[in-house]
């Protein structure tokens, strides 16, 4: 039987309280990543913006999109390339085994994803790419607030898989 003193176990609850809430922000992040992947795959613009904060930025090293109504935009456009070249084929966001860290109401995660899009009978990569994620909460809610993004090829993990670089 435990003979810590009152003090002592609130110190302990208090350190469970924060594992649990670490642990509870971690699947919260990782059901952004699905619904992310889902509202993409599916052409669910509305979805796919909300994933990002209200002025949420991804960089693939080629340009930015910046913002919930440019997002909106890259989704809806009917002549875009989202519509044309990826979910109109049929296709799967997928992100890979991702590294989370979180530090209150901030976050980052880092890792690899592909899109794989339909071509005839058979599924192709259209894009690979290392990515470096940094997230917010507001109001309980998780959200993108900058995706760096850059398509695998040499030396271009460096660029964003800082968790690594910086060990």
């Amino acid at each position: 039987m435990s003979r810590d003193t009152p003090a002592v176990l609130l110190a302990r609850i208090d350190a469970l309280e924060a594992r649990l809430q670490e642990s509870e922000d971690r699947e919260a992040i990782r059901e952004l990543f699905n619904r992310y992947n889902f509202a993409a795959d599916t052409g669910n613009a509305q979805a796919f913006a909300e994933t990002y904060a209200q002025d949420g930025v991804f960089s693939t090293g080629r340009g930015e999109v910046a913002g919930q109504a440019a997002f909106l935009q890259m989704i809806e456009d009917p002549d875009g390339v989202h519509k044309t070249q990826i979910e109109a084929k049929g296709s799967l966001h997928t992100i890979g085994s991702l590294t989370i860290r979180i530090d209150g109401d901030r976050a980052w995660a880092e890792g690899a994803s592909v899109v794989w899009i339909r071509e005839d009978k058979a599924f192709r990569a259209y894009v690979a790419a290392y990515n470096h994620w940094d997230l917010k909460k507001t109001d309980g809610r998780w959200a993108v607030t900058r995706r760096e993004a850059r398509t695998v090829s040499p030396g271009k993990a460096k660029e964003v898989l800082r968790s690594y670089v910086n060990a």
